[in-house]
């Protein structure tokens, strides 16, 4: 089965305006999530904004390591357990070297963690 030319070209033009829709939402919704964080991180309130990796369901795997820098080689694998997300985030309300920071995570079983778990101390 063949496509006629004009067919071609609407399906292209519908994929052009599908994708640019695409692109904008996500621009809007990351706008917002600046907007969030810098008037969290303007507040006198103690927080932790925690800069979260993908998240994949199963048993906690314990503790997700932590690094300031988002392009920390620990925080390579970019997985953690949805428990383990959960867990930091409880941890932190208690842990105060963690008020006024923005930790990235990762699971402390994934690859890039176990790699560089000597060279972060864990």
């Amino acid at each position: 089965m063949t496509s006629s030319p004009c067919g071609l070209w609407r399906q292209a033009r519908q994929g052009a305006i599908a994708g640019g829709l695409a692109r904008l939402l996500r621009v809007v919704d990351l706008n917002d999530q600046v907007e969030a964080c810098r008037r969290v991180f303007a507040s006198d309130t103690k927080w932790t904004v925690v800069r979260g990796s993908d998240l994949e369901e199963g048993e906690s795997q314990g503790m997700p390591v932590w690094s300031r820098h988002v392009g920390d080689p620990i925080l390579k694998s970019n997985m953690t357990r949805r428990m383990d997300f959960a867990l930091f985030m409880v941890t932190a309300l208690e842990n105060d070297d963690l008020v006024r920071e923005a930790p990235a995570i990762v699971g402390c079983r994934t690859p890039s963690a176990i790699e560089h778990a000597g060279a972060a101390g864990l």
